[in-house]
């Protein structure tokens, strides 16, 4: 019976480890549309709203209650620590709604841009770059996974 507490509490505490818990935080959105939480290296965290437009990126400070707008974009994809031919860490990819001459705005396959977490305007020309698909950058970049939330 011991054995079983003691493997129950140390299972029980990894998993509460990558949870937070929405209550201690003041969201400036509903929390239903809360798509996702990353924790930075430095225990700051960055929360990924989905509202009518595409996603926004909020940043929560360790050291503060505050939590203020970051970016917004189209289509949030995923947060990466760093990728080895892009200097800047703490950079994520996604993709921003293009238009076609004229006014079109349906373009089937978005390129997958890669920016600074802390770029305010997100758009092709403050882009770090490019990539063909989301399988490859698993080669080369460190992903932050997102935390669990209640």
């Amino acid at each position: 019976m011991k054995l079983f507490l003691v493997i129950f509490f140390f299972y029980s505490n990894t998993l509460l480890a990558d949870t937070i818990v929405l209550d201690d935080i003041n969201l400036p959105f509903k929390k239903k549309n809360l798509e996702n939480i990353y924790k930075l290296e430095n225990n700051d965290l960055i929360l990924i709203e989905n509202f009518e437009r595409g996603n926004r990126l909020w940043m929560k400070k360790s050291n503060s209650i505050d939590i203020n707008e970051i970016s917004f974009l189209f289509n949030f994809i995923s947060l990466a620590k760093s990728c080895e031919t892009i200097k800047n860490k703490n950079i994520y990819f996604g993709q921003n709604r293009e238009y076609w001459l004229g006014g079109g705005a349906i373009i089937d396959n978005a390129q997958i841009r890669i920016f600074d977490l802390y770029d305010k305007s997100p758009w092709r020309d403050s882009d770090l770059g490019i990539v063909p698909n989301m399988k490859w950058p698993n080669q080369f970049c460190e992903f932050y996974k997102p935390l669990k939330y209640r």
